[in-house]
């Protein structure tokens, strides 16, 4: 997950020689046109990306690990979806203005572990051994 958030401030955005990361490029949905409740929600939902890591962390560490496993699948799909398209429609060079393929790669990259070490603690058996005073386990 913490590789997912370093994915979003790389460079995802390239304009001449100057790139920009994945809340700069938010930044500019005014810009283009995007400034309406639609572009809020989205926004909002990206900003709250890294709350939620923060938040699945705390809960793994109080033992709640199947609850932070299915934050961290939510977490995985909605970022991992945005950087799938975005690496989708990058690597166009030869353009002015282009999709940064560093940024989307890692940020995607990250969210597959997410996804995978989530599902790796959901379908994870956690039998305990009972001991029994004379018996065997």
């Amino acid at each position: 997950m913490v590789t997912t958030v370093v994915g979003t401030f790389l460079p995802w955005l390239r304009s001449g020689s100057v790139t920009r990361d994945s809340y700069q490029v938010l930044a500019l949905r005014g810009w283009a046109g995007l400034n309406n409740a639609s572009g809020e929600i989205v926004r909002g939902i990206w900003v709250g990306m890294i709350p939620l890591v923060t938040l699945c962390v705390i809960l793994f560490a109080l033992g709640l690990r199947r609850f932070a496993a299915c934050l961290a699948i939510l977490f995985g799909t909605i970022t991992g979806t945005v950087a799938a398209l975005a690496a989708v429609q990058g690597g166009n060079e030869g353009s002015l203005v282009g999709i940064s393929l560093i940024g989307p790669t890692v940020a995607l990259g990250g969210a597959v572990l997410a996804v995978a070490g989530a599902i790796t603690v959901l379908t994870a058996s956690t039998r305990t051994v009972l001991r029994t005073p004379g018996g065997t386990p």
